[in-house]
């Protein structure tokens, strides 16, 4: 007992404690069962913090800044996925995309040549569209069959690849939220309600163009009913196919407007508020603990 001395503390960086907003940088474990899923980061690297409230397009690059990409399991990668699937699936996707807009052009100038010129059709315009719509269609079948492995794998075991993505978009405004611990609340406040304001009118106008597109065969069939046109017999299959066209551009309108507009201003107007409450409360608490030099007001 004579000879005891306390042995010096040992520091493990596993235990340290990090004060305020931690930034955890997406990174890739390649091994056992994470293998293919993304992870964060031990060592979290900081960005300067903003000592100016950046305009509202900056702060969208910086929520994007780090894209998440969806993870796919050591199950369905097969032993770490070689790059050729990607780009392969990557070319399939291009093809398809270039052989329908040609597909489009074609059906259009068809449409033009015979009903609007009143020419003839040849027979091999009308080949050649047949052509461009199966080639579209296939492209697209081998762009689906290059990604099945990690739709399947999705499929299996959804609410691990939901719990990464939240993971990886907590990284990303945790880090944009440590970058405007300087910007007074109010301000974070006033911006926030400048991107609702956005948010509200890109959801309204992408409903109201959808919904516009929906009911606009609806009309044509309802002026129909009231005067009728000429060769109104013949028309009803077109009617039917318009109609079906129709809904699928809006649909498809309704959610190219959610993914890149409403999506981006929801995740930062969340983003602006937390950040505004988070540096209120920081800024009252730094308030009560700082020695007060006023007089107390006279009860």
């Amino acid at each position: 007992m004579d000879g005891w001395r306390p042995c010096p503390a040992r520091r493990d960086s596993r235990w340290d404690v990090t004060i305020g907003i931690r930034q955890t940088l997406p990174a890739t474990c390649c091994c056992g069962d994470n293998g293919g899923i993304a992870r964060a980061d031990p060592i979290p690297h900081f960005s300067a913090m903003y000592s100016r409230l950046p305009s509202t397009y900056e702060l969208l690059e910086a929520l994007a800044a780090v894209p998440a990409p969806a993870p796919v399991p050591a199950s369905a990668s097969a032993v770490g996925a070689t790059p050729w699937p990607q780009r392969a699936g990557r070319a399939f996707w291009l093809g398809f995309v270039v052989t329908l807009v040609a597909t489009l052009i074609a059906a259009a100038g068809l449409v033009v040549w015979r009903l609007v010129l009143k020419h003839p059709l040849a027979p091999w315009s009308i080949r050649l569209t047949e052509a461009l719509l199966v080639l579209s269609a296939a492209c697209y079948a081998a762009s689906g069959l290059m990604r099945l492995p990690g739709v399947l794998a999705i499929l299996r075991n959804p609410l691990r690849w939901q719990a990464v993505q939240m993971d990886l978009d907590s990284a990303i405004e945790n880090a944009l939220l440590r970058r405007l611990g300087r910007i007074h609340p109010l301000q974070l406040q006033a911006r926030q309600r400048r991107v609702a304001l956005q948010l509200r009118l890109w959801e309204g106008m992408a409903r109201t163009v959808g919904l516009l597109l929906a009911l606009a065969p609806a009309a044509l069939v309802l002026v129909s009913g009231l005067h009728p046109l000429p060769h109104q017999a013949e028309m009803k299959g077109s009617l039917l196919w318009l109609y079906a066209v129709m809904v699928v551009v809006g649909a498809a309108f309704y959610l190219y407007v959610h993914a890149q507009c409403s999506r981006p201003l929801r995740r930062l107007s969340h983003v602006l508020a937390e950040a505004a409450e988070i540096n209120a409360r920081l800024g009252a608490k730094r308030a009560g603990l700082a020695p007060s030099t006023e007089p107390a007001p006279a009860q």
